[in-house]
C-alpha cells in the first residue's frame, strides 16, 4: 500500500516535470525574403520585406523606422514619400531573448525620362537683386519667361544673389562628362566681360514637382579658393525711388547698387513680394572688376560658372558653360552622388557695383540645355 501511494505521488511529479521541460521558452530566430542589408527603392513605390521564424519560441514582432515603430506584422510593407536613407529595424522578442536585424532603405526620387525638348520647359521662380536693368527688359518677368524652350533669350539676375530657378520636362541624368549647358553673353579677352553665376541643382525628393528640396552647389574652379566666402549674406533696402539701393552684408561691409544716367527706372525689383528689403545668401566669389590698358573688364573664371568666358569650358568653341552633376556638394562641402536632377538655380556670385559706364556685375543667361537629350 505504501509502495502504491509513493508511486501515485511520484507519477504526477514526473509528468509535471516533463511538461515543464517541454514548455521551456527559447530565443527567436528569423530569416528574411531579402538577403541584402541595403535595399534600393523609389519614392511612392512599395517596399516589402517578409520575415520567417526559423527557430525559437513564439515572439512579439516590431518593425521600427528611424526610431519609430511602424508595424507589428510579420511582413513589412511601406511606401516612402520622400527620398533619403532610412534605417529599418526588425525586432522579435520573447522571455528568452531578442532577435534583431537592421536594413538600410536607400529611397531615390523618381527619374523623369523622355521629354520633348532639350531646353528649359518652365520657370519656377525669378527673383533678381537690384540692378540697372531690373523692372525693364531684360530684367522683368517677360524676360525670364523668354529663356524657355531656346538658348537665345536673355534675362539678367541683378546684383549679388539675384536668381532664377527653372526645370525641364524630364530629369537631367548624371552621366559621363558634362550634363548641363547654360548659355550666357560674356565677352572674350582683351575686352573681357564675364558676370559669373553659381549653379545649384536639386532633386524632386518629395515628388511634388516643386523646388522645395535640398539644393546642392556645383563646385566650380573657385570653390576652394581662400578668397571665396561661404555662407555669405546680403540685405538690400528699397529706396522706393530712382536712387542708389543700399546694402549691408554679414562681413561688416556696406555699399550700394548705384544708379546711372542710362537707366532711370527704379532698380529695386517692383515685382518682389517684399518691397522693404531683400535678403540673399550663398557663396561669394572674389571680384575680378578692373581696368586693363584703359579698358574696363570683369574677368571670368576657369570653369564651373554661368556667364563666364571660361578657358576650361572652351567657351570660345562651345558658346556655353558646361556643368557636371558629379561636382555637386552639400552645404558642408561634402560631395554628393546624384543619379539625376530636376531643378536648376543660377545666381549672381560677385558683389561689385562696377561703374557709371558698365553698371553693376549681374549674371545674364540666354537659356539652358540637357547635353544628353536624345543620346
Amino acid at each position: 500500500m505504501k509502495r502504491f501511494l509513493f508511486f501515485a505521488f511520484f507519477l504526477p511529479v514526473v509528468i509535471s516535470s516533463c511538461k515543464k521541460d517541454k514548455d521551456v521558452t527559447t530565443a527567436p530566430v528569423y530569416s528574411f525574403s531579402i538577403a541584402k542589408d541595403t535595399i534600393s527603392a523609389v519614392i511612392q513605390q512599395p517596399v516589402a520585406i517578409e520575415s520567417s521564424k526559423t527557430g525559437g519560441s513564439e515572439a512579439t514582432v516590431a518593425w521600427i523606422v528611424d526610431g519609430k515603430e511602424l508595424s507589428s506584422a510579420q511582413a513589412f510593407a511601406h511606401v516612402f514619400e520622400v527620398a533619403g536613407f532610412y534605417k529599418v529595424l526588425f525586432k522579435a522578442r520573447n522571455q528568452a531573448g531578442t532577435f534583431e536585424k537592421a536594413f538600410i532603405i536607400d529611397v531615390a526620387p523618381q527619374v523623369r525620362e523622355g521629354g520633348e525638348s532639350k531646353y528649359i520647359s518652365r520657370i519656377l521662380e525669378y527673383l533678381p537683386a537690384p540692378g540697372q536693368f531690373i523692372n525693364v527688359a531684360p530684367g522683368n518677368m517677360a524676360s525670364a519667361e523668354g529663356i524657355v524652350g531656346k538658348n537665345s533669350g536673355l534675362v539678367t539676375l541683378g546684383a549679388y544673389g539675384g536668381y532664377i530657378t527653372f526645370t525641364f520636362d524630364h530629369s537631367i541624368q548624371n552621366k559621363e562628362g558634362a550634363d548641363l549647358a547654360i548659355y550666357g553673353n560674356p565677352l572674350k579677352p582683351p575686352t573681357d566681360w564675364s558676370e559669373p553665376g553659381i549653379v545649384m541643382v536639386s532633386r524632386d525628393d518629395n515628388g511634388n514637382g516643386k523646388a522645395d528640396d535640398t539644393w546642392y552647389e556645383l563646385a566650380g574652379s573657385e570653390y576652394n579658393s581662400a578668397e571665396t566666402i561661404k555662407n555669405y549674406r546680403i540685405t538690400y533696402y528699397n529706396p522706393k525711388a530712382y536712387a542708389n539701393v543700399p546694402w549691408k552684408d554679414n562681413q561688416d561691409n556696406s555699399g550700394a547698387v548705384e544708379i546711372n544716367a542710362f537707366h532711370k527706372q527704379q532698380y529695386y525689383p517692383l515685382f518682389a513680394s517684399n518691397q522693404d528689403s531683400l535678403v540673399f545668401t550663398g557663396t561669394l566669389l572674389k571680384s575680378t572688376f578692373g581696368q586693363v590698358s584703359g579698358i574696363w573688364i570683369n574677368a571670368g573664371f576657369s570653369w564651373g560658372y554661368a556667364d563666364s568666358y571660361s578657358s576650361g569650358d572652351d567657351y570660345d568653341t562651345k558658346k556655353y558653360n558646361s556643368f557636371d552633376i558629379a561636382r555637386a556638394v552639400d552645404a558642408s562641402g561634402k560631395p554628393v552622388q546624384l543619379k539625376a536632377i530636376d531643378f536648376v538655380k543660377v545666381y549672381t556670385a560677385q558683389n561689385n557695383k562696377g561703374n557709371a559706364l558698365m553698371g553693376e556685375i549681374s549674371t545674364e543667361i540666354k537659356g539652358a540645355e540637357d547635353l544628353h537629350f536624345g543620346k
